[in-house]
């Protein structure tokens, strides 16, 4: 039976503390510690508890705010990351240079080699790629040895390219502006249809044989800057019947088109020519005896 009273001696102090029951007591106790620091099952009881009814608990407090902002953040760095490659996948294979600015939301980048960069710069119209940089600028970098890569980016509207060497140093830094960018975009357009149908062009529309045989008689800077390439409209198929002067100037440029009959029907080749060249050639066509399309139906010959 229990001894409920307080020991008043030494002996009965001494028979509790060191009775049969005091010692069980006190293994078990001593095997629970040592089990814990050894298989922290208590721990993993805990754990497991809190697994088991997270579902029920309302998300609220700093430490799961904190966890939330770290899972946005991880998933915000991941979106990044993947656009950033997406970018910069696309830049590699980039057929021209208005694949790569399309390709460049604000605050992106790509890279790629001067090599290329070379071979995108060589595909635009002359009138294009010098506003770019001269070509005797590439050239010189070209020569030293040292231009090892090319690093686009975007900031705001404008557009930086960067000439790095081997170890990223900026060699030269080119300096693109937006209506730069919406040209080089453009390139050469090809759309089917007649001048009439194109407001830009219907008001100054020339007979191509008119318009090719006034150009031919001006001097050669004054034709380059008209058409820089030529050879793009010699490859065409098809009869080049007009040619549409937009009455809009872009910065320094103005569009033309070029219509041409083929078997397909009509399509109107868009490019551009240095604004300053084709006013001479326009004032060439207006004080001419050429015949002047406003916007009427060609009389075949």
């Amino acid at each position: 039976m229990t001894d409920w009273y307080l020991p008043t001696t030494m002996r009965d102090w001494l028979w509790r503390w060191f009775s049969l029951r005091s010692i069980g007591v006190v293994l078990v106790l001593a095997a629970l510690v040592f089990t814990e620091f050894r298989l922290n099952w208590v721990e993993n009881a805990i754990g497991t508890f809190l697994v088991t009814t997270n579902n029920a608990r309302p998300r609220s407090g700093t430490i799961w705010e904190q966890g939330e902002q770290s899972q946005q953040a991880r998933e915000a760095l991941s979106t990044y990351m993947d656009q950033r490659r997406s970018a910069q996948r696309e830049a590699r294979q980039a057929a021209s240079l208005g694949q790569i600015i399309a390709g460049l939301g604000n605050g992106n980048s790509a890279m790629i080699s001067a090599e290329h960069f070379v071979e995108l710069y060589l595909k635009l119209p002359p009138v294009l790629s010098h506003e770019i940089v001269s070509p005797f600028t590439v050239l010189n970098q070209l020569s030293t040895g040292q231009w090892q890569r090319t690093f686009f980016d975007r900031q705001g509207e404008q557009l930086l390219i960067y000439m790095l060497d081997a170890g990223n140093q900026v060699l030269h830094r080119l300096v693109v502006g937006p209506g730069l960018q919406a040209h080089i975009q453009r390139g050469e357009v090809a759309i089917s249809g007649r001048l009439e149908q194109l407001s830009d062009l219907a008001a100054h529309i020339y007979e191509a044989r008119r318009f090719f045989a006034t150009l031919d008689s001006l001097p050669e800077t004054v034709r380059q800057g008209v058409i820089a390439n030529p050879e793009d409209l010699l490859r065409v198929s098809g009869r080049l019947v007009r040619v549409g002067i937009s009455d809009g100037r872009l910065y320094d440029t103005v569009d033309l088109g070029f219509e041409v009959e083929s078997n397909d029907g009509f399509k109107v080749i868009l490019m551009q020519g240095r604004s300053d060249a084709v006013y001479h050639l326009q004032r060439a066509l207006d004080g001419s005896s050429f015949f002047l399309w406003r916007g009427q139906r060609e009389t075949e010959q």
